[in-house]
Formats: C-alpha cells, sequence, structure tokens
C-alpha cells in the first residue's frame, strides 16, 4: 500500500514536470515524444486492480464442496448443498460484484446443444433387463423432466418436434436476483435441484416449480454477491464436479474452467478419503491443469473433519482415555501427514524439484464447516477455515504485489526514455535512435534464435510419444473395456461414449475419455520438455529468454 501512494504521488508529481516541458518545446518531434510519454503516465492507475484469481474447487457430488465454501465465505446456507436432493453437475461460479444485492444467472444448452445431448439420452433410455440401471434411470429422468411422463418411449425425431413442458427463456439464461443470500438460494432451487431417481417426481412440487425445473438444460451458473470482508475482491471461486458431465458442451466447459483456475482446491470427505481413491483420480486432474493451464498451486481439502466414531478410534488406536477434541485432532494430522507424503510423490513425478508447490508448507487441509458453525468440539482455528482465509489472502497480496511491480518497472521505462529525450538536447549527440533502433533488431533476431532451438527440442520428444501412442494403441483400448469388473449396462454406457465424441462421465463407471486414453503417451512423452519450455509456473526457459531480451534493451536504455 505504501508503494501504491508513492507510485501515485510519482506519477501525479511528473505529469506536472512533463506538461511544463511541453509548454517550452519548440521542437515539434520533441513536443510529440513528450505527448506521447505524459500520456503513457496519465495512462497508468496507481490503485492496482488484479486480474480475477480462479479458485477451483474440485470434487465429486456430496464431497462438502458448497458447504466449505458458505463456510469461507461466512454466509451458512447461501450455495444450494447436496442434502437430500442433489444439485446438477454443472460448474457454479461464485465472484464479488459492486451491487448490494445478490445475483444469479443461469445458463442454459442452446436448442442445438440440448438436441445432440439427447440422441445420447435416448440411446440409454431404450428399456433393459436391468431395472436398477443408473445410467437409464437418469437418461429417463432428464427427458421427462423437461418433456413430461412417458416421453422416454419416444423416438429422438418424436422429441424433437414436442414442445416442452417446462418454461425455457429464449434468451436461454435466467437472470434472478435477491437481496439476502438465503433468498437467493431459495430462488435458485427450482432450476437447479435434481429430483431424486427412486422417488416420485411431483412429489411435493407444485406447479409452478415444476415449469421451472430447467436442471437438465443447465450448463453454468454465475454467482456475483456484494463485497465481503473475508475474502478480497477479485477472487472467485469455481465449484466444479469431480469428473466432468455427460453433456460434451458441460464437459467441455469443465475443461476450459479447470484450466483458467490459479489454484485448485482437490475436495473430498474424511469417511471418502480412507477406503476410495476417488480423490487420487481427481489430483490426478488437478495435475493436468497444473500441467497444461494457469495453475499455480494443489491442495487437497478434507471436509467433514469433525466426523468420528469415538469408540472405534479409541479401540484401533489402543487409546482408552482420549476425548473426542484430541482424537479428532490427532487422527486429522495422521490424515495430512498420510495424504500430504501421497501428494508430494505423486507431483514430483511430474514437477521439477524447484516447483514452488513441492515445497509448500501445507498441501493438505482438514476443514469442518459443521464445526464452524456450531463449535460443539473445535475452536474457529481448529476448523481451519480461517487458515483458507488466510491462503486465500496472502494469495491475493501476491498477485497484487506483482502487478504493482510491473507497474513500477514500466514507470522506470518510461522515465529512461525521458531521460534519453532531455540528453538530445546536446549538440554533440550520437543518432541515438538508429542505434537503439539497430540493437533492437540484432536482439530480437536472437531472440528469435533462441525461440526456434526449444521448439527443436521437443520435436524428439514428440515424435516418439507419436510412435508410443500407435504402438499402444490397441492395449489402451483393452485397458478400458477391462477396466470394468460389472459388465452390467456397460455396453449401453460404451454407445454413450461413441455418441459423445469418445468421452463420457458415467455415475456408475466413472469417466471415460478414449481421446485422452490413446493420447496419453505422447502426453507423457512430451510433458517435462513441454513445462520447461512454456510453464510459468515453472520457470519456462520461454519466460527467461523473455525477461533476457527485456533486460537487454533496459541496459540499451540506460547507456543510451
Amino acid at each position: 500500500k505504501d508503494v501504491q501512494n508513492k507510485l501515485k504521488d510519482i506519477l501525479d508529481k511528473s505529469v506536472i514536470k512533463l506538461l511544463e516541458s511541453l509548454s517550452k518545446s519548440n521542437l515539434p518531434e520533441r513536443r510529440n515524444a513528450i505527448e506521447y510519454l505524459k500520456n503513457r503516465l496519465s495512462g497508468m492507475k496507481p490503485d492496482v486492480v488484479v486480474d480475477p484469481i480462479y479458485i477451483g474447487v474440485f470434487g465429486s457430488t456430496g464431497a462438502g464442496k458448497s458447504t466449505l465454501l458458505n463456510a469461507i465465505m461466512d454466509k451458512n446456507f447461501f450455495l444450494p448443498v447436496s442434502g437430500s436432493k442433489a444439485c446438477t453437475s454443472c460448474v457454479v461460479q461464485v465472484g464479488t460484484g459492486l451491487s448490494r444485492q445478490y445475483e444469479a444467472k443461469i445458463h442454459l444448452l442452446t436448442d442445438e446443444e440440448w438436441k445432440e445431448e439427447l440422441k445420447g439420452l435416448v440411446a440409454l433410455a431404450e428399456p433393459d433387463e436391468d431395472d436398477d440401471d443408473y445410467e437409464r434411470n437418469e437418461a429417463v429422468l432428464k427427458i421427462s423432466t423437461i418433456y413430461g411422463e412417458e416421453a422416454e418411449r419416444k423416438s429422438y425425431e418424436d422429441l424433437c418436434s414436442m414442445k416442452p413442458i417446462v418454461s425455457i427463456p429464449s434468451s436461454r439464461c435466467v437472470t434472478i436476483k435477491a437481496t439476502t443470500g438465503e433468498d437467493l438460494s431459495d430462488k435458485m432451487n427450482p432450476y437447479i435441484r435434481i429430483q431424486s431417481i427412486c422417488s416420485d417426481a411431483n412429489e411435493g412440487t407444485s406447479e409452478e416449480d415444476r415449469n421451472t425445473q430447467l436442471w437438465p438444460l443447465v450448463k453454468n451458473v454465475e454467482v456475483t454477491v456484494p463485497k465481503m470482508k473475508v475474502v478480497p475482491e477479485g477472487v472467485v471461486f469455481m465449484d466444479i464436479p469431480g469428473t466432468g458431465d455427460v453433456s460434451s458442451k458441460r464437459d467441455a466447459m469443465w475443461k476450459e474452467n479447470i484450466n483458467k483456475c490459479s489454484v485448485i482446491w482437490v475436495v473430498t470427505s474424511i469417511e471418502r478419503i480412507q477406503g476410495q481413491k476417488t480423490h487420487e483420480m481427481m489430483l490426478k486432474e488437478a495435475v493436468k491443469a497444473f500441467q497444461g493451464g494457469m495453475c499455480r498451486d494443489i491442495s487437497l481439502v478434507v471436509t467433514k473433519s469433525d466426523q468420528m466414531d469415538l469408540n472405534e478410534y479409541k479401540w484401533e488406536r489402543k487409546k482408552g482415555d482420549i476425548n473426542k477434541h484430541d482424537a479428532i485432532l490427532e487422527r486429522n494430522e495422521m490424515v495430512k501427514q498420510e495424504k500430504g507424503v501421497m501428494m508430494k510423490k505423486n507431483l514430483e513425478k511430474k514437477l521439477p524439484s524447484d516447483s514452488e508447490v513441492l515445497h509448500k508448507d501445507d498441501l493438505v487441509y482438514t476443514v469442518s464447516a459443521w464445526e464452524y458453525w456450531n463449535g460443539d468440539t473445535l475452536t474457529k482455528e481448529e476448523t481451519e477455515v480461517p487458515k483458507l482465509r488466510e491462503y486465500i489472502q496472502k494469495l491475493y497480496e501476491a498477485q497484487k504485489r506483482n502487478v504493482l511491480m510491473d507497474n513500477v518497472e514500466e514507470l522506470w521505462v518510461i522515465f529512461s526514455l525521458i531521460q534519453s529525450i532531455q540528453s538530445q538536447q546536446d549538440a554533440q549527440h550520437l543518432p541515438v535512435k538508429r542505434i537503439l533502433l539497430q540493437d533492437f533488431i540484432e536482439k530480437f533476431i536472437c531472440l528469435g534464435e533462441d525461440i526456434e532451438k526449444y521448439f527443436e527440442e521437443l520435436e524428439q520428444p514428440l515424435h516418439e510419444g507419436v510412435a508410443e501412442a500407435k504402438r499402444l494403441c490397441n492395449e489402451s483400448i483393452k485397458k478400458i473395456l477391462k477396466q470394468v469388473r460389472d459388465n452390467r449396462g456397460f455396453h449401453k454406457t460404451l454407445k454413450a461414449v461413441c455418441l459423445n465424441s469418445g468421452v463420457y462421465m458415467s455415475k456408475i463407471f466413472g469417466r471415460i475419455d478414449i481421446n485422452r486414453s490413446l493420447a496419453q503417451p505422447i502426453y507423457d512423452s512430451i510433458d517435462m520438455s513441454f513445462g520447461n519450455i512454456f510453464r510459468i509456473q515453472m520457470g519456462s526457459k520461454l519466460k527467461v529468454c523473455l525477461d533476457t531480451f527485456k533486460d537487454n534493451m533496459k541496459e540499451k536504455l540506460r547507456e543510451a
């Protein structure tokens, strides 16, 4: 803040001095140069505005993502939580705005996008001997929600010609406004809540609510809240489903949103982390985003960390006299140690040893939103919700500091140019502009040659990866087919994979991505070379190359 205030003072004084100099100069070329620099200084804003910091909260249904965000934002029951009825598996974005109102924009699939998804749903909805086929039941529910009961019996062509029973806005976007977070949540519910597959879809639902049950069509949701004291302005939370979506459009948005996150939190609950491997699969997806997107940091956030069978824990640990408070903290510390070692080992396989994420203190957080609100056993600090807020604040301050330093650096360059213009008043002055231009061209040619060398480094691993992908093609397909132990209903899932261009997120069989599986040997081969050249979080060769070019030109300006 001090540097920001000093920068503002320097900018104001510099513009005044340049205006004085402008009034005294008679040379048109010099006047034009001073005018240009004055405009550059006037355009620099001392109030640092950082680009949005996207924090991806990445986890499967029931992991506690929405409950976690509600606690961090200090707004209990704001974002709809799974409870007895799940929410649609789309990306929900939450950020702050200037308005005092709460607002949600629910973006729907276009007519063409819905019809593309409908083809796969009709194929999955075909009658089957297995009454417990989850994929079929979900497809039937989506079709009947939009077109009415028994609609799943109709052909794709018939459905396309039918009028939906729900009210779909022509803009394919529903905007909801409210004065409180709770009110907004209530108004959003009919649009994004999924009726339980096992219950009567109309039970306890009003006619008005049935007309607004658009959850099969929801593509993504943008929520804007008033400024918050506990979360810095500019931080945007992305509530991201753990394994993508059956809709190709939602699935593409899933990938896009993961790749633009600066930070990814893989969220799983304490009861799932011991037996299930879902969080490990999601960590792999997060590492892919780290390797190929904007991600700079990954953490594992274990929710519901207050849940414990104390008697069972006493028996397992042979600690008959331990109380619940101490048992929870002890168990949570063991989870941190165990999962932290696992994460570090996996990250070390993919990232250079000097990657910042490998050396940070906290890879794993154990969080309890319930205890944060109720405080029956743990203090607020022990719930680690404040710890995550502190992490966000430090991230925001670091980014703001970087933007401020960029402004200071630009200011230094402008002052160097001003000094250069002033020195040209000397009669003995050499043709500085011509020398600088010649130096710039020479350095620019060298820059191009260096970049070309880096691309050449990528050629060999790329060719090797392509050859390996061809060799393992059949084996890669067999792995997909063999990963399923119980094949009941799998033929339908494979049909959906083919209808969905090789990618399908099955609730039973998980995410199947034939394209990624076939290309995986290429990723494995080029990954480290690609990261060394391009990824900013790895101190890339390309960035070093560009910084060297910039520093050389600075030095020439200083000499001039």
